[in-house]
Formats: structure tokens, C-alpha cells, sequence
């Protein structure tokens, strides 16, 4: 009997660990394989390169993008770029400060200039005219980015990026997704958590360093993705917590995931719209040539 009872044993065993073996990995509390699909599918529509969208809270910015033909990126604090056909544009103000301070320096010299001085002044006076925020002026693409790469002097370090073939979404939206920790669904929505600290600091969605300014938190953000009736994103919000009262400057797991914050930042929301409809952009009415002159201007232009 004893015997009979240990072979019973020995098999149930045998089988237990057969059936574990041919089980499928289960996915982390509060995920689902289901929902990361559906998550990372949603893209595709931003993926093709034509949609049109708007972002709100951290860097804010909408444009419009149709490749390869046009592409429409404007920010609310920042440069703006419009790229057409084979021209690319700019829209900029001088810093509201710098503005006024160098409007009042040139009128003051103005008056005593010479000749050189007075061609030289006009010519700086032409170009803060169109570099005023609300002038588009047809500029050298890559002196542009020549002049944003001075980071420490230039406010042009903000310039947003560009749609490629390569890279089609400058929504921030594909980053975001990226950086999913966890995903549910439950229809047409997918919520989760994801981690900022893996976002392209880039992008201007967060600040440059999330977990410098958020602490722990900046790994576990609560985000919510809305889909359309074709799986396509339309809305994604995340959460973002309030920024630490004393900047982390120890290691994660030494600093306390419960340390004193400001009060929460506003969430992070972006639309995505007109799938396969955004139109390409016509080139801007008024447009002028960006004076040559001026790339110096924007380089040392500081914050």
C-alpha cells in the first residue's frame, strides 16, 4: 500500500512539472499582452506620417504632418518650423526681455552712430522686425541647427523636431508608449503606468531630468490611452506628480519614494486627429529671406 501510494505521488509530480513546462509565461501583476498589442498597434495611424495633433502640459506644442510633402511644427514657448516642399521656415521671438533690451540700446545709440553704424543698426532693426513671434522668414535649415547646438547661448536649443520618413512622429506619443510599464485594457482604453526617466529628454515632454525633479515617481507616471473604432490613438494623458521640494541628488533607491512635493504639474495630454487627411502646408504669405546676419543674432540669443 505504501508503495502504491508513493508511485500515486511520483506521478502526480511527473505531471505537475509537465504541465508547467508547457504553460505559457505569465505577464507582471497589473499587465496584459492583450493590451500592450493593442497599446503598441495604435501607433500605426502616426507611424504613416499624416495626422494632425496638439500636446498640452510640459512642452506645448500642435503641428500638422503630411510626408514627405510638408510638415507644420508649432510650440508655444519656442521656435516654430514649417517645412514645405524644398523650403524650410522659421518662426521666432528675440526673448521678451532681450527684445526690449535691444530695441532701447539701438534707439539710444542711434542718434550718434556713423554711417557704418547707422547701416548696421538698421539692418539689426529689419531682423528683430521679423523675428518678432509672428512673422514666418524662409532660413538656412542647417545653420539653424548649427546655432541650436550652442546650448549654453542659444534659445534656439528648444527647436522641435522634424517629421522623416524615419522617425514620422513628433507627437512624443510613440516615446510614451515606449516607456510603458504596465498596461490593462478595458475597450477602448489602455491605462498604466510608465517611466518617464526612459523618455528622450529631447522631446521637451518632461523636464530634462524626470527623476532629478520628480524623484521615484518619475517611474511609475499613470497614463491613459484613448483608441478609435481602428485601434488608432487619439488621446493619451499622463499624470505627472508634483516636482520635489529638494532635488534628488542620491541614488533611486536611497531617496525616499514618499518625499515632499510641490503640487502636482499639470498632466501631459496628447490628441492625435485627421488620419490620412492633414493637407500639406502652403508656404506662408509675406514670406521674406532671413538676413544672413542673423544666425549670429539667434545664436547668442540666451534665456
Amino acid at each position: 500500500m505504501i508503495l502504491k501510494i508513493a508511485r500515486v505521488a511520483a506521478l502526480a509530480a511527473v505531471l505537475g512539472l509537465a504541465g508547467c513546462a508547457n504553460a505559457t509565461p505569465s505577464t507582471p501583476p497589473g499587465d496584459s499582452a492583450d493590451a500592450r498589442r493593442a497599446l503598441e498597434g495604435s501607433l500605426g495611424g502616426v507611424r504613416a506620417g499624416n495626422y494632425t495633433f496638439t500636446r498640452t502640459g510640459g512642452g506645448q506644442s500642435e503641428g500638422a504632418v503630411h510626408l514627405p510633402g510638408s510638415s507644420l511644427i508649432a510650440q508655444g514657448h519656442g521656435p516654430s518650423v514649417l517645412r514645405t516642399g524644398s523650403g524650410f521656415y522659421l518662426r521666432y521671438r528675440i526673448h521678451g526681455d532681450g527684445y526690449a533690451s535691444w530695441a532701447k540700446l539701438y534707439q539710444k545709440h542711434a542718434g550718434d552712430a556713423d554711417a557704418k553704424q547707422r547701416a548696421e543698426l538698421a539692418r539689426v532693426r529689419r531682423v528683430m522686425a521679423v523675428l518678432d513671434g509672428t512673422h514666418w522668414v524662409r532660413a538656412d535649415e542647417k545653420r539653424l541647427t548649427a546655432a541650436a547646438a550652442e546650448e549654453d547661448l542659444s534659445g534656439l536649443e528648444r527647436m522641435p523636431p522634424v517629421p522623416t520618413a524615419e522617425k514620422p512622429d513628433v507627437t512624443g506619443a510613440t516615446e510614451l508608449v515606449t516607456a510603458a510599464v504596465t498596461a490593462r485594457r478595458d475597450g477602448d482604453t489602455v491605462t498604466g503606468t510608465l517611466d518617464a526617466t526612459k523618455v528622450d529628454a529631447e522631446l521637451g515632454v518632461f523636464a530634462n531630468d524626470p527623476y532629478y525633479f520628480y524623484g521615484p515617481r518619475a517611474s511609475a507616471m499613470p497614463y491613459r490611452a484613448r483608441l478609435d473604432a481602428q485601434g488608432r490613438l487619439t488621446e493619451l494623458t499622463v499624470e505627472v506628480p508634483g516636482q520635489l521640494e529638494a532635488p534628488a541628488s542620491q541614488p533611486p533607491a536611497g531617496f525616499p519614494s514618499d518625499a515632499p512635493t510641490a503640487p502636482a504639474d499639470p498632466p501631459v495630454v496628447i490628441t492625435i486627429t485627421r488620419y490620412g487627411e492633414t493637407p500639406e502646408q502652403p508656404v506662408p504669405k509675406g514670406v521674406t529671406d532671413l538676413d544672413p546676419g542673423a544666425y549670429e543674432m539667434l545664436t547668442n540669443d540666451v534665456d
